[in-house]
């Protein structure tokens, strides 16, 4: 369990607070708080590289049905990991079988998303480090996931993580109905 220390100041005397963090699997009454965190997240983190009336017309309701079900039995194929702070969900990670062609016993990290306002606290390395160490344990030999190009935060975020960056790059206009560029980053478990 990871902790955030808060410093509160009384006149003189300084007392540090200790708030409880913690990494879980996801369970169906936190899809509602997944879907809001990833359209918050994305608004604030790809104003640059996405269409902005794409990222107004995100709905945190999209395919929450569907994520309800999934959550309800997670597989190989895709399970979701949360971060809690004091109860409320705050972030989430999604590894899952890779949708697009590469190695054997390879996984993909499909989704890393924290609210804004719990932004530069750890919570995505945290994130990152259950998502890897759950690859890990179930036999996967590699963890890969997709960044957008010159997204500087996420790149070094990754590689702060231990993830290489690859040669391998894509282009896609099917999500935004804008060329978004990707590159590819990978991590030997």
């Amino acid at each position: 369990m990871a902790h955030r220390y808060e410093k509160i100041d009384w006149q003189t005397t300084t007392l540090f607070v200790i708030s409880p963090m913690s990494i879980r699997l996801a369970i169906p009454a936190d899809a509602k708080a997944i879907g809001q965190i990833r359209v918050a997240a994305w608004r604030a983190a790809y104003q640059p590289f996405m269409p902005s009336e794409f990222l107004a017309s995100l709905d945190p309701s999209a395919n929450l049905d569907a994520l309800t079900e999934r959550l309800t039995n997670p597989t190989r194929e895709f399970m979701v990991f949360v971060a809690e702070d004091e109860g409320n969900t705050v972030g989430f990670s999604i590894i899952g079988a890779p949708r697009y062609p590469t190695q054997e016993l390879t996984v993909e990290l499909w989704a890393l998303n924290v609210s804004p306002a719990h932004w530069r606290q750890g919570l995505g390395r945290k994130l990152v480090d259950r998502s890897v160490a759950e690859s890990f344990n179930l036999g996967f030999a590699c963890i890969e996931l997709w960044c957008i190009k010159g997204n500087s935060p996420a790149e070094a975020a990754y590689a702060g993580c231990g993830f290489t960056l690859t040669d391998k790059e894509r282009t896609s206009s099917a999500l935004t109905g804008h060329p978004l560029h990707e590159v590819l980053y990978s991590k030997i478990l």
